[in-house]
């Protein structure tokens, strides 16, 4: 019974993480010009961005203000929505700064 109640708790750590990825990939996706956009499907874009060991270029994911509900900006300049420090930037190289 303990197993499966730490493998549910465990199973909502990775959903949140891979939630907070799938806002940077969406917003990278977003920031790409139409011309890089036209040369591939979104579907494509997600399945590269969201492999393990991708960060997106910090080229596409910079912007002038943190949006709305950061708490962390990343070392790729990314920036993380997660209430907790644990796992936070992880898989965009760390935290650069705290908000």
């Amino acid at each position: 019974m303990r197993l499966m109640a730490l493998a549910a708790f465990a199973g909502l750590l990775t959903a949140a993480a891979h939630a907070d990825t799938m806002v940077h990939c969406s917003a990278a996706w977003k920031a790409k010009t139409a011309d890089a956009s036209a040369s591939g499907t979104y579907k494509a874009w997600s399945a590269k961005c969201l492999a393990k060991g991708y960060t997106v270029p910090a080229s596409a994911a910079a912007t002038s203000a943190a949006p709305a509900g950061a708490t962390a900006q990343c070392k790729d300049g990314t920036y993380s929505m997660s209430k907790t420090a644990q796992g936070r930037c992880s898989g965009h190289g760390g935290v650069s700064k705290a908000l």
